[in-house]
């Protein structure tokens, strides 16, 4: 029974973690070229309006992966020594929620809350960009941990 429990956990790791992954690598190509090719105040006018339906999705998404993939290790770490895959997952996926928590959501607020200058704007927008792209890289990482745990015949 615990080595279905794990192969479930292992696959729902995976797809919530490669979701994850997905979804900040559009916001990485689409989103921030867009953001980044328009007027600053049109950017904040542009985020003020649409970001809670970024957030609506991305929360929930990025708390979920962390959980599952939190449980997978956790499962994989009972079932034996063969856990490295599951734990990279989990603390890479925990890494992407972190950095959400620290740094990106408080960003966002300085965008939707503060009255800031075009340059200010400018500025804190590449901040966010290099933070995220660290956050996309974990997710990738939290991907390919869960992909193997997944993927173990000895899970």
């Amino acid at each position: 029974m615990l080595r279905v429990i794990s192969r479930l956990l292992a696959l729902c790791a995976t797809v919530l973690a490669g979701l994850l992954a997905g979804a900040m690598i559009l916001i990485d190509v689409v989103l921030l070229p867009f953001w980044r090719g328009v007027p600053p105040e049109q950017f904040r006018t542009w985020f003020v309006a649409h970001s809670d339906r970024i957030r609506t999705l991305m929360l929930p998404l990025g708390a979920g992966a962390a959980a599952v993939n939190t449980a997978s290790a956790v499962v994989q770490t009972a079932r034996g020594p063969r856990a490295r895959a599951a734990s990279v997952g989990a603390a890479a996926a925990a890494g992407v929620v972190a950095i959400t928590i620290t740094v990106s959501e408080p960003m966002n607020h300085r965008f939707t809350a503060e009255q800031l200058t075009g340059p200010e704007t400018a500025s804190l927008l590449e901040r966010w960009a290099r933070w995220h792209r660290l956050r996309v890289a974990l997710g990738v990482v939290a991907t390919f941990g869960a992909a193997s745990a997944l993927l173990d015949r000895k899970s």
